[in-house]
C-alpha cells in the first residue's frame, strides 16, 4: 500500500533521510506502528499522531492512500491548537 507520510518538527531529521512529505509503500495490513518503525523513529517520539486529518494512536491499522501524519512532543500542542482554530474558522465561515 501507498501512503503519505508527514513529518513534524526534529522527526523529519530523526526519521530515515528524506523530505519533510514524503510517500512510502508498506504491506497491506500496516499498522502505524509498523510505519514509524520502517522510518527507525522511536515510539516514544510521538505526541500526536493524525491519519487522515484524525487522531490515531499505534496500533490503528493503515490504508492505501491514507495520509499520516507524525509530531513530536514539542510541536503537538501548537499543531493541536491550530487544527482547532482553522476547524472553528471553516464552520464560523459558513455563516456569514
Amino acid at each position: 500500500m501507498r501512503l503519505t507520510v508527514l513529518l513534524g518538527g526534529h522527526l523529519r531529521n530523526e526519521a530515515t533521510k528524506g523530505p519533510r512529505e514524503r510517500i512510502l509503500e508498506l504491506p497491506d495490513d500496516s499498522l502505524v506502528s509498523d510505519l514509524v518503525d520502517a522510518l527507525n523513529l522511536p515510539h516514544q517520539r510521538l505526541k500526536m499522531i493524525l491519519v487522515n486529518h484524525r487522531g490515531a494512536t499505534l496500533k490503528r491499522k493503515l490504508h492505501d492512500g491514507d495520509r499520516v501524519g507524525l509530531f513530536p512532543p514539542e510541536l503537538s500542542y501548537n499543531t493541536f491548537v491550530s487544527l482547532s482554530f482553522r476547524q472553528e474558522r471553516v464552520a464560523s465561515s459558513g455563516k456569514d
